[in-house]
């Protein structure tokens, strides 16, 4: 059995609990793995991973996390554009943005392991000088219908004819949700909806 231990260096939060519910999600399907979240009387155990909320922009925060020592995860937001540069420049820790579609549970645990620095979709959209837009994709509730049809393999005459609507109402709505996905053909669109895993 292989334990991995963690760190929440900020106060528990709803982060921390997606966190945790990711890492209790990867014990579930590797049964020679478990995690668990040390505690403060575990002051003295080194944890596979460190965990520090920067969401909030809270000056302790910043010196808890010049303070601490090996594997380090900071959480941010989109819209802390700034912060991320800095903390890139650093490179000191790894980096997640809160914000996006998924956690990666077990790119994180495998970076902490290998003493790589993750550094999640958003974050290196920053580093590589483009950046991605990690809010979700909202669609209308014919859009999600129409979705959930082509998620089935139908066919825009096939769609037409279940919703009552003409093909071009319908293309119509699929190109609005293609721009939502940000993607330009039918192969692009699957392909993205297979790596979000979106359920509608």
């Amino acid at each position: 059995m292989h334990y991995y231990y963690v760190r929440y260096l900020s106060p528990r939060n709803v982060w921390s609990d997606a966190l945790s519910q990711g890492f209790s999600h990867l014990a579930s399907v590797n049964p020679e793995w478990c995690w668990s979240a040390l505690s403060s009387d575990d002051e003295n155990a080194a944890p596979n991973l460190s965990v520090i909320d920067l969401t909030g922009g809270q000056d302790a925060d910043i010196v808890a996390l010049a303070a601490a020592q090996g594997p380090l995860l900071a959480l941010v937001r989109a819209t802390q554009k700034r912060l991320i540069a800095d903390l890139l420049r650093q490179s000191r820790c790894s980096l997640l943005c809160v914000d996006e579609h998924q956690l990666a549970m077990s790119e994180i645990v495998e970076c902490s392991h290998r003493h790589r620095r993750f550094l999640s979709a958003f974050v290196r959209g920053i580093k590589d000088g483009q950046t991605p837009d990690p809010a979700p994709v909202s669609l209308t509730e014919t859009e999600s219908k129409i979705l959930a049809f082509l998620r089935d393999g139908k066919s825009g005459v096939e769609i037409s004819r279940s919703l009552f609507r003409s093909q071009k109402t319908i293309s119509s709505h699929k190109r609005n949700i293609m721009r939502k996905f940000g993607v330009t053909d039918d192969l692009a669109l699957k392909r993205k909806l297979q790596v979000q895993e979106i359920t509608l």
